[in-house]
């Protein structure tokens, strides 16, 4: 699996395509953090929450990267999630289901595509664990111990990662704002000469 480092780019990237696209929903901050990044780094990390009973039960690998790294309970968590926020605002639904089955569901394709013995990807349907012959993440291996040399690979590994993922970020929003402001001229330019537009 991936460290928390890789899953909470994700979060990261999901937070700044959908600040994007909905800029004038202030209601996503409160003060002076970022409401919406919060929840979309909590939403990136929950279906490591099968972790909290592998740790409690000393038993990481029988819980872990189990049932709940299934495609089939992303979109249970995501119908939960938008049904609780139409519950309480009466609207928002479709924002807040489509904002968690992207998190919920980028984790697990994170994981399928790290070194390991890979995902449940239709539990509770099937069992079986499916993982992609291709390799992105060399991943977090707990049966190496706590202190290990590949715990510095997986680390340099996924920070890459992020720092790659955050400067492309950076450089689509530059573009876009470019863009937002040249058209914005143009529509201004057209609307001020006779007979254009």
């Amino acid at each position: 699996m991936p460290s928390p480092i890789a899953h909470t780019t994700t979060g990261y990237i999901i937070h700044k395509i959908y600040q994007a696209q909905r800029p004038e929903q202030s209601w996503w901050r409160l003060g002076p953090l970022p409401v919406l990044l919060i929840v979309t780094a909590g939403l990136s990390l929950l279906p490591d929450i099968d972790s909290v009973a592998g740790f409690l039960l000393g038993d990481f690998g029988r819980y872990h990267n189990s049932g709940s790294h299934s495609l089939f309970v992303g979109l249970a968590v995501a119908l939960a999630i938008g049904g609780l926020v139409w519950w309480i605002k009466q609207s928002g639904f479709v924002d807040w289901f489509v904002l968690a089955v992207l998190c919920y569901q980028f984790h697990i394709a994170l994981d399928f595509f790290t070194v390991g013995r890979g995902v449940m990807l239709f539990w509770p349907v099937s069992p079986a664990r499916f993982e992609s012959p291709v390799k992105l993440f060399y991943g977090l291996h707990w049966s190496d111990g706590v202190v290990s040399v590949n715990h510095i690979w997986t680390l340099l590994s996924e920070l890459g990662f992020a720092a790659l993922a955050v400067l492309t970020m950076h450089f689509l929003g530059r573009r876009m704002t470019r863009f937002k402001s040249v058209r914005c001229f143009s529509n201004r330019f057209s609307e001020s000469v006779p007979g254009e537009g």
